[in-house]
């Protein structure tokens, strides 16, 4: 049956999608980062996220006399890839979240020997933020003489309760990497708003969903749970514990826009609707861990109140090639559609995110791509351009690439007897292409088109 009338979708939501990988935008060139960017605004994302490693951009060495909250104390030629990105992303009308992150230069550690990750300092680390600030401002001409465009988004470190970015995660009296990481967000806060960025968003968190509770106490993954209760010091911390972690005195509200989390259900390697395997994590299916923990810092003054959050990382893992984490290719497609209906039933999160666009050519690194590493394209490809998932009568859609709020109209089709026929027209006029509309049944197989492209 085809229906001639185009029926208007139910109001929906407008939530951010958010695209990242470093290594296509900023480790391969810059032909190849602008055709990354180029496919990346095809495929209909909102936002690029990028890390901005410290130890990437400082001097091994710290020079004699070092300036550091002066982005011309830093070798411009290491600024270039982050300059091409922010001017590239602002060129095609793309958002921009900047991550500066641990590890840091040596010279910055608080261990002995130094360590990247080992007690980072905070005052070395706002002077970086400040320098990154100041470098994109709006006002900052590159040592090529042209102005760099405004950032206006930032999130403070990456995965700050996992050992490849901070450590320790532990000492023999409990929790020590939520203290570090604390002092970093606040020397953070203040850097930005030094350099005329206190009215951006600034996101906390960035953390990681999983922990371990074995291995050596220096590097052994901290749950979410666990670091952020002590963050905010909202934990049963009392003698050494509550000293390691500064809960002793008065807590000042992190200033702060909204909080950033990986909700990856394993490594991206299990089902997004699985629960946790344990109590400490946070993973898609379990985003109410997380805003208890928000809330109830908020009730403590510890938090602003209400406090939206981002899925700003997040993907499933195929085999090929991944043969030990890896998803089939086609459930990698069917995870991300529902990954994405998830995320939207709940109003609290923001935005939906999708790491990585081409494979890893190391096979032990994340193959989370919408292509692989020899550039063909995945089901997943098709399935994140126009989303799909069908739970009950109920039928969630998207139309990534029109996201401009224009009206557009959507062919919801089914399979029968062996072709698509299409069942609803469907009138799109959300910003960002998001739609739930109902259908007569249930049963399928269910697709969308529109103009001339199919979801998978």
């Amino acid at each position: 049956m085809c229906l001639a009338a185009a029926a208007p979708a139910a109001a929906s939501r407008d939530q951010e999608s958010i695209f990242e990988d470093e290594h296509a935008l900023l480790d391969r060139g810059p032909a190849a980062a602008s055709a990354a960017l180029d496919e990346i605004d095809a495929l209909g994302a909102d936002t690029v996220r990028s890390v901005v490693v410290w130890s990437r951009v400082a001097p091994a060495r710290r020079p004699r006399e070092f300036a550091a909250a002066n982005p011309r104390a830093y070798p411009p030629a290491a600024w270039d890839p982050f300059d091409d990105l922010v001017r590239g992303a602002r060129a095609r009308g793309l958002g921009l979240l900047l991550s500066p992150t641990t590890p840091g230069p040596r010279w910055a550690s608080g261990c002995r020997p130094r360590r990247p990750t080992c007690k980072p300092s905070p005052r070395a680390y706002g002077a970086f933020v400040r320098a990154l600030g100041r470098r994109y401002s709006g006002a900052y001409r590159d040592e090529n003489g042209g102005v760099l465009p405004r950032v206006r988004r930032w999130s403070l470190l990456n995965e700050p309760n996992q050992p490849a970015w901070l450590t320790p995660q532990y000492d023999r009296h409990g929790p020590v990497s939520p203290r570090l990481y604390r002092g970093l967000a606040r020397a953070g806060i203040a850097a930005l708003r030094a350099s005329g960025h206190g009215r951006d968003q600034i996101l906390l968190g960035e953390t990681s969903p999983i922990g371990r509770t074995w291995g050596a106490l220096a590097r052994r993954p901290m749950p979410p749970v666990e670091f952020l209760r002590t963050l905010f010091c909202l934990g049963p911390l009392r003698g050494p514990a509550a000293r390691r972690a500064a809960c002793g005195g008065r807590f000042r509200r992190l200033a702060v826009s909204g909080y950033a989390h990986h909700p990856y259900p394993r490594g991206g390697s299990r089902p997004p609707a699985s629960r946790p395997m344990a109590r400490g994590e946070i993973t898609i299916s379990s985003p109410r861990r997380l805003t208890r923990i928000l809330d109830a810092a908020a009730r403590a003054g510890r938090l602003p109140r209400r406090l939206p959050v981002f899925y700003t990382e997040f993907g499933f893992q195929t085999n090929p090639p991944d043969r030990l984490f890896g998803v089939r290719p086609r459930l990698q497609a069917a995870y991300i559609n529902q990954a994405d209906w998830m995320a939207w039933r709940n109003p609290r999160v923001r935005s939906v995110a999708q790491y990585k666009l081409v494979d890893e050519g190391t096979v032990s690194s994340f193959q989370s791509g919408l292509r692989y590493v020899d550039g063909r394209a995945k089901p997943s490809y098709a399935a994140y351009r126009l989303p799909i998932w069908v739970s009950g009568r109920r039928l969630y859609g998207q139309v990534r690439p029109a996201r401009n709020g224009s009206r557009q109209v959507v062919r919801v089709q089914r399979l029968r007897g062996g072709s698509w026929r299409t069942v609803k027209r469907v009138v799109v006029r959300s910003r960002r292409g998001q739609f739930v509309t109902r259908i007569p049944s249930r049963q399928g197989p269910w697709r969308l088109r529109w103009t001339g492209l199919v979801s998978r």
